[in-house]
């Protein structure tokens, strides 16, 4: 955490982010991507936020997003 200029046990909302990453080939399962989507369904994107990348784990997962909208 130190190294990202992070405490522990300190509040998410004090955190300002200018990049967000979702998934990796080895953590980004459809049902990751579905609490992903749940999170920031029907919520704008903060100013700060330069980039964003979801990542799905494999090819199957991405076709099943996309059937899905997420």
């Amino acid at each position: 955490l130190e190294y990202m200029g992070l405490a522990a046990d300190q509040p998410i909302t004090d955190i300002r982010l200018d990049r967000i990453f979702i998934g990796s080939c080895t953590n980004s399962r459809i049902e990751d991507l579905r609490a992903a989507a749940s999170v920031v369904r029907g919520r704008k994107v903060a100013r700060s936020v330069r980039q964003a990348l979801v990542v799905p784990g494999s090819g199957l997962v991405k076709a099943q997003a996309e059937r899905e909208g997420l």
